[in-house]
């Protein structure tokens, strides 16, 4: 069954907790824990489709596995239901030649949107982590804050200079910039 935002709090009389996004960029992986810290962040989402960095060896999944529980934080990989092109970085590296409608209504994507909503609930502080550093030029804003926005919870990404931008900023300027 896949959640909405209403249907979740008509069910549970709970409202989403805040979600943060953040990319680690050129942050390295200190600067990202930091970051972390600084937000009170207690799970690390990372929805990556293909969970490795060719530049960052500490941001290989199989590194963040061990690393992250070591320094204070729950690690999850929802890479395969929130990353979008299953097993490319395509939405990243040249967002615009993929067609979004299909992945907004794929079932692997609409569990994904159903369980981080539900996770939310619980006291938790969830970052949403992926590599690109600005959210409006990665699938974090463009398809995943998108269709929580449409349920009604306005993601809050930590921009590169470590501000936080509000999805619904971001929807705004990208539909004002089409004319």
């Amino acid at each position: 069954m896949v959640l909405f935002h209403n249907d979740f709090v008509a069910m549970t009389g709970k409202i989403p907790d805040v979600i943060y996004t953040a990319g680690y960029g050129n942050r390295g992986f200190d600067g990202f824990i930091e970051l972390m810290r600084s937000f009170q962040i207690t799970h690390i989402v990372d929805v990556r489709s293909v969970p490795s960095s060719s530049y960052w060896e500490d941001f290989r999944r199989e590194n963040l596995i061990d690393s992250i529980p070591k320094v204070g934080f729950k690690y999850v990989y929802m890479g395969d239901k929130l990353g979008g092109v299953q097993d490319s970085p395509v939405l990243c590296k040249d967002p615009e030649s993929v067609d979004l409608a299909p992945l907004f209504v794929s079932e692997d994507f609409l569990l994904g949107l159903t369980t981080l909503i539900n996770a939310a609930q619980h006291n938790r502080k969830i970052c949403l982590m992926c590599g690109c550093k600005r959210p409006h030029q990665c699938h974090r804003s463009r398809l995943i804050g998108a269709a929580l926005l449409n349920r009604g919870i306005d993601l809050e990404h930590i921009d590169a200079d470590d501000t936080i931008l509000l999805q619904s900023k971001i929807d705004r300027f990208e539909q004002a910039s089409l004319f």
